[in-house]
């Protein structure tokens, strides 16, 4: 979600030599159209950044040649705005202002850009992963997420298969670290015989999987964004979690809410119809 706010800057200084320290390996899908290179941000030499103690001469160094810093923390103590302001870089930005339970947290992240004079042009983030080959009717969905409470129960997921099997060619399970039980479940009580599997990916793999399917349907996760990024028609799911804040943005996403807040009370039949749509709509595309 930090990439509508990237992509401004980038706009904004298109000559510019861009760095991001970020939490690998996610940040790599930065490179290379919104910035030059990325390094860890939880690497040893930056640790001194984020405390209250004389900064090494190396971290100085190694600072001191950006014309500019801008921090996605929020410095509620100003501690990184200080440190980087003690390194010699020329501009520094602290991290955003805004409260993120009052807004998407986009437009929290791209808040950064205020004190640059830039206005977010567009929120909705957007991944190039290569050219988008003819989609093949097949179906990708996520059923964990890192919190049980964000989860559909799984029998729903295997309804919803089944449901689909008249309308998808082909469906794509996937899943990650931590969506060991889940998975094995919905193996154990699912009969469909056209479905393949993605566990444990690596981002770049899952974006390149994501981007040939024809919808996904997934919680409140980082595929889901992951697949409306790429360009994929995409339906959210939530429960006890604000949409309004964590939602994936853009006209190919569609968020179906819980209507008690509880995963359990969203019937199968409106996910089938979102999905329904998104089939359809993408078969027109193709």
């Amino acid at each position: 979600m930090t990439l509508p706010a990237l992509r401004q800057i980038r706009r904004a200084y298109p000559d510019a030599y861009i760095e991001l320290r970020g939490v690998l390996p996610q940040a790599k899908l930065a490179t290379p159209e919104y910035v030059d290179r990325v390094e860890r941000v939880d690497a040893a030499e930056l640790a001194p950044l984020f405390l209250e103690e004389e900064l090494p001469h190396s971290l100085r160094d190694r600072l001191n040649r950006f014309d500019l810093a801008v921090s996605f923390f929020a410095d509620t103590s100003s501690v990184i705005t200080r440190n980087l302001r003690q390194t010699g870089v020329r501009a520094v930005v602290g991290g955003p202002k805004r409260s993120l339970a009052e807004t998407h947290a986009v437009y929290y992240l791209a808040s950064v850009l205020e004190p640059l004079r830039l206005t977010l042009s567009d929120p909705v983030p957007t991944l190039a992963v290569g050219p988008r080959p003819s989609r093949a009717a097949r179906l990708a969905f996520h059923p964990g997420s890192g919190s049980p409470r964000k989860n559909w129960p799984v029998a729903r997921w295997v309804e919803l298969i089944r449901q689909c099997e008249s309308i998808f060619k082909d469906f794509l399970l996937i899943g990650g670290e931590a969506d060991e039980d889940v998975v094995r479940a919905f193996l154990a009580h699912s009969d469909c015989r056209r479905l393949k599997t993605l566990l444990g990916a690596d981002v770049v793999e899952l974006s390149g999987a994501l981007n040939v399917c024809t919808a996904f349907a997934g919680h409140d996760t980082g595929v889901s964004h992951l697949a409306a990024a790429v360009g994929t028609p995409t339906v959210a799911l939530f429960g006890p979690t604000n949409p309004n804040v964590w939602a994936p943005l853009g006209s190919h996403v569609q968020v179906i809410r819980a209507p008690d807040g509880t995963m359990e009370s969203i019937p199968v039949g409106d996910v089938v119809a979102a999905l329904s749509d998104d089939s359809s709509a993408a078969r027109e595309l193709s």
